[in-house]
């Protein structure tokens, strides 16, 4: 009976101590950072025939501005009225402050719009990551159709 105990423990010390080294090894490598990737390189996809070229979120006093340009895609000339252009960060509605509407907004022109995302900097800042669901509403003046291009964008908040 002496021999089987023996073993155990053996058995037992022998898996413990690479147990041990595992976890030391793997607390380590997490404090080093590896398993922390950085955020990825802005973006944006999912837009249609209005689409965004460029994007960015700036934390103000207390809340944030999303400035986007957008680009006519379509091949025909498009109108976007006011209010035709809304995002949500976070679950937080942004409303368009400039730049909200275009008409007419002709093939291969851009507009430069800005919306307000209303306290954003309370809970978050600088240097975090965000996605942006966007909606822009459009109408093609050549066939009189009112569209929706929606995506999303996302990159660190600057």
């Amino acid at each position: 009976m002496n021999v089987k105990g023996q073993a155990a423990l053996e058995y037992m010390l022998t898996y413990g101590w690479a147990i041990l080294v595992i976890m030391i090894v793997g607390l380590a490598l997490w404090q080093m950072g590896l398993f922390n990737p950085p955020n990825p390189t802005p973006g944006c996809h999912g837009f249609s025939q209005i689409t965004v070229l460029d994007q960015k979120l700036n934390i103000s006093a207390s809340n944030g501005i999303l400035t986007l340009v957008l680009s006519n895609d379509g091949g025909a000339t498009m109108e976007i009225q006011s209010g035709g252009i809304d995002a949500s960060i976070f679950d937080m509605d942004c409303s368009c402050s400039s730049g909200c509407s275009a008409d007419p907004f002709r093939p291969g022109q851009t507009l430069r719009t800005t919306l307000t995302c209303n306290n954003l900097a309370a809970t978050y800042t600088s240097g975090d990551y965000y996605r942006a669901y966007i909606n822009i509403t459009y109408t093609n003046k050549a066939s009189g159709i009112t569209h929706t291009s929606s995506g999303v964008c996302w990159g660190t908040i600057e």
